[in-house]
């Protein structure tokens, strides 16, 4: 296997837009009162009862938070998946996360299903080939799509991270994919300027991992106010972007 950079789906083609009504398994996980203060203040713009509804995540289920960072998706993954389920929070190894492990290993001891992992970088995710459920990352693709290396390419070892995310994920497994939407059109080395990417690149990207794109939840985070041809830290858009919801699938044969 290539050295790999770490960082922390269905049979049918999903709606483009969410609009169904959120698991109790995802409400009562939104409301459990061991997530922290901070993380709750951004549910009114992050809204995780929607994406972890369109993401499908149930009861039992063996969760992977990709670049997991604070926690904010890790600790309502836990109460979706219940005590039944397991989730692994998963940070690559460096300053902005190395003084905050022993901090996040005793916060997410309290949820009881929740393992902090800390990967070295430039290795494999440390799971095992075809054993989780459900892959997701959040605000990281826009770190992955461009080097001045690569140019209007895909950097090498982004290919690298989305094979090892197919390798660990079940035939039929999800990967979720949440990022700024940069707009239609612009370029690689553009729209990473504005930490954003292309809804086409980033189809582009995954898919040439050979998952296949299984639908967008467009209506969850909108705003006509972003022409998304900016750095949103800024031009006061933080946590007010466009973003992209995606869904990919590994598919079953």
């Amino acid at each position: 296997m290539k050295p790999l950079i770490s960082i922390a789906v269905s049979a049918c083609m999903l709606s483009t837009a969410f609009a169904g009504d959120i698991p109790a398994n995802i409400q009562t996980a939104i409301d459990n009162p061991l997530r922290t203060e901070e993380n709750r203040a951004r549910d009114e713009d992050r809204k995780p009862g929607k994406v972890l509804a369109f993401y499908g995540v149930k009861e039992g289920m063996t969760v992977v938070d990709l670049a997991s960072s604070g926690g904010y998706f890790t600790e309502i993954f836990s109460g979706a998946v219940g005590p039944d389920g397991e989730v692994r929070a998963q940070n690559r190894a460096g300053p902005r996360i190395d003084d905050r492990i022993d901090e996040l290993t005793a916060h997410f001891a309290q949820f009881g299903n929740i393992t902090l992992d800390i990967t070295e970088p430039g290795t494999p995710l440390p799971y095992a080939d075809n054993s989780v459920d459900v892959v997701m990352l959040s605000l990281i693709i826009h770190h992955l799509h461009y080097s001045e290396e690569a140019g209007e390419t895909m950097p090498a070892s982004s290919a690298g991270i989305y094979a090892d995310v197919m390798r660990v994920l079940k035939p039929g497994g999800v990967f979720g994919v949440i990022e700024h939407k940069a707009a239609d059109g612009s370029s690689r080395a553009e729209s990473a300027g504005w930490h954003r990417i292309p809804e086409a690149t980033m189809k582009a990207d995954v898919t040439s991992a050979g998952f296949v794109f299984d639908g967008s939840a467009k209506k969850i985070h909108m705003n006509p106010e972003d022409d998304m041809k900016n750095f949103w830290g800024d031009t006061g858009l933080r946590g007010k972007t466009t973003r992209l919801v995606h869904r990919y699938v590994k598919p079953a044969k």
